[in-house]
């Protein structure tokens, strides 16, 4: 089975909660013979106390569980493992189970392995997965925080330091020229800058387009809140948010790394 695991906030109730879903099943949504959504909810505060109030423990115990239910249905096929919401007090674990498929009786023999884990069970008929297309999966908007997330991280792996400030540029499109000068006035007393307004005749939806740039972090945090920002006021004058790019900046370590493996690959060349 296709897996594309993404993460993104929401506010959910008046609270904020995090979405670790697979969103590759999107596309095959909803799977014929797997129509039993299955949730299993975590009290994490029994967690906490069990791991002397460190959520650093009580999260790894809870992934050494979780990894287990998800390679059990996968081996069996019992079932598909949509994702998890989580808070700060609980874990929502969300199943879509083969419709003739005894789930309790499983459930049950695997968290046998977990006596002090407090959680409860329900199921519930969603032949249409109406719960994981209508209300689990991301919005718009989540799906830009998920591409954001990605970015960050892929930059952090390559030895970026994202705490350092530099421009970054954002890109906006447009239906018409009314709309981009709409969205130009409103982002001049916000810190952007405007490197290109233009037609595109390359461009046959939304061609004006409009290249922006702002000195900016790239936490996560702030990345989501700079692209929330662009994102809502295109939508207000109808047009489309289209992403951001920006130059790689090293820590030192990541610096003298790059710099050892360019002499080193000079040396080899050398002796060729």
């Amino acid at each position: 089975m296709e897996e594309d695991w993404n993460l993104f906030e929401r506010i959910r109730d008046r609270e904020q909660v995090l979405v670790f879903m697979n969103t590759a099943l999107k596309q095959k949504a909803p799977f014929i013979g797997y129509g039993q959504r299955i949730t299993i909810v975590f009290n994490m505060y029994s967690l906490w106390d069990l791991s002397d109030s460190s959520t650093q423990k009580a999260q790894q115990a809870f992934y050494e569980l979780e990894d287990k239910l998800i390679s059990r249905m996968k081996d069996q096929g019992y079932a598909l493992y949509a994702g998890r919401i989580s808070s700060n007090n609980k874990m929502e674990m969300y199943f879509y189970a083969k419709d003739d498929w005894d789930w309790e009786r499983e459930m049950k023999r695997v968290l046998a392995d977990f006596p002090n884990f407090r959680y409860y069970f329900s199921r519930n008929l969603d032949a249409d997965w109406s719960f994981y297309l209508e209300e689990m999966a991301p919005s718009p908007l989540e799906e830009q925080w998920m591409r954001n997330a990605k970015i960050a991280y892929a930059l952090k792996r390559r030895g970026d330091n994202l705490e350092k400030a530099r421009e970054v540029q954002h890109w906006l499109h447009f239906p018409d020229s009314t709309r981009m000068d709409a969205m130009k006035s409103k982002v001049g007393a916000l810190g952007y800058r405007i490197i290109v307004s233009e037609f595109d005749t390359t461009r046959q939806v939304e061609p004006y387009v409009l290249h922006l740039s702002k000195l900016h972090t790239l936490d996560v945090p702030t990345v989501n809140a700079v692209t929330k920002e662009l994102f809502v006021l295109a939508a207000e004058v109808g047009g489309t948010y289209d992403g951001w790019g920006t130059r790689l900046i090293l820590r030192f370590p990541a610096k003298l790394r790059a710099h050892l493996k360019r002499i080193f690959l000079k040396m080899i060349s050398a002796f060729k």
